[in-house]
């Protein structure tokens, strides 16, 4: 009964070690370019000629150096400071009718201040077989003030 035990633990943990390899296959390089994104959307450590080799071909085509730095004007005045990103989970788009579309997208959550948040996805599409941000998007959340429940 150990040795059965034993040999079905084993299977599952290779069995879950397979599942994750395609998710895991391109998230190292995605989660890095990410982060770059973001630090540069949000702070002044990244230049965009840092964060633009990771753009795909028609992003770096359609925002310019110029447009990115009015973005992050745009981020501040209508997000406000963003002090902490944290990363919160990893999707794979995936279309019924036709299965997977080689889309990734990761999302982050940006605290604000206490009531207020930023919401960060980053989608990512391959490109000659390498991941390349294809587009990204911040909105701002805001946590309503709930009174306390009645008993």
């Amino acid at each position: 009964m150990k040795k059965f035990l034993a040999a079905l633990v084993m299977s599952l943990a290779i069995s879950a070690s397979c599942f994750a390899a395609g998710a895991a296959k391109n998230f190292a390089t995605e989660e890095k370019a990410s982060d770059e994104l973001i630090d540069a959307l949000v702070g002044n450590t990244v230049t965009y000629e840092q964060v633009s080799k990771h753009f795909s071909a028609g992003l770096k085509k359609n925002l310019t150096a110029e447009n990115f730095a009015q973005m992050k004007k745009q981020i501040k005045d209508q997000v406000g400071n963003v002090k902490e990103v944290n990363f919160v989970t990893f999707v794979k788009q995936y279309n019924p009718q036709s299965g997977y579309n080689n889309v990734e997208e990761l999302l982050y959550i940006g605290t604000v201040n206490k009531t207020k948040f930023a919401r960060f996805v980053v989608a990512f599409a391959l490109e000659n077989n390498s991941p390349k941000v294809a587009s990204f998007q911040v909105v701002p959340l805001e946590v309503n003030q709930q009174a306390p429940a009645k008993k």
